[in-house]
C-alpha cells in the first residue's frame, strides 16, 4: 500500500468540531492525493495543536506494517481504528439504550486504542458506557480489518511547530482509499 513509511512534508491546518462527523477538519495542501480538506481525529493527546495555524507535516499511511510507536504509541491497533473510522458512529443510536453516539465516544475510543494517556476533559459530551462499547466492538470486529476501494483509510499527519520546529499534535485524517493508486474502481463506477 502506499506511504509505507514516513513520506514527503506538506501543509496543513486544523479546525476543532463541536458538531459534525468528526474531532476536526484539516485542511492538507498538496500536490497529490492528499490535497484537501478532511474529517480528523486527535492521535496523541499529550501535545497540543491550534486551530488556523499552518503547520509543516509528514505523514504515515495506518496501513503500514511497521508504523513506530513514536508516531502512535499503540500502532498495533491501527487496524482496529481504521474499523472504528468506516463505521461512521457519530449521531447514530448506541445499543442498550445508550443514547447516541457523539464525537467525544468516538475520540475516547481512538485514543484508548492507539494512545497511553489521554484526559477525558477535553473531548465534550461522552459517555463511557458507549466509549467502552465502540472499544469492544474495534477490538473485536476490526482486528485484521483493512479499508476497501469505498472506504476511507486513516492518514497519520506528524506536525512541526512552525516556529519552533518542535512536533505538535499528531492527527489521522480520513482519506478515501480510492485516492490512492494500488485500489482501481472501474470508470463505470459512479458511487464514489
Amino acid at each position: 500500500f502506499l506511504f509505507a513509511g514516513n513520506a514527503l512534508a506538506r501543509t496543513m491546518n486544523i479546525q476543532h468540531m463541536t458538531t459534525g462527523p468528526s474531532y476536526f477538519t484539516v485542511k492538507v495542501t498538496d500536490d497529490g492525493p492528499l490535497n484537501g480538506t478532511f474529517p480528523g481525529w486527535c492521535a496523541d493527546w499529550n501535545t497540543r495543536i491550534e486551530d488556523g495555524v499552518e503547520y509543516n507535516a509528514k505523514f504515515w499511511s495506518s496501513l503500514a506494517p511497521n508504523v513506530p510507536n513514536d508516531v502512535v504509541d499503540h500502532p498495533e491497533y491501527l487496524d482496529e481504528v481504521n474499523w472504528l473510522i468506516n463505521q461512521n458512529f457519530v449521531g447514530k443510536t448506541a445499543p442498550e439504550n445508550l443514547g447516541v453516539f457523539t464525537i467525544g465516544d468516538v475520540q475516547l475510543a481512538i485514543w484508548s486504542l492507539v494512545d497511553d494517556e489521554f484526559d477525558s476533559d477535553t473531548v465534550g459530551e461522552f459517555s463511557q458506557p458507549r466509549v467502552d462499547y465502540l472499544i469492544s466492538r474495534a477490538k473485536t470486529d476490526g482486528a485484521g480489518y483493512e479499508p476497501g476501494c469505498r472506504q476511507l483509510v486513516g492518514i497519520i499527519l506528524l506536525p512541526k511547530d512552525p516556529t519552533s520546529g518542535n512536533p505538535t499534535q499528531n492527527t489521522i485524517i480520513l482519506v478515501p482509499r480510492y485516492k490512492f493508486p494500488k485500489c482501481s474502481v472501474p470508470d463505470t463506477d459512479t458511487d464514489l
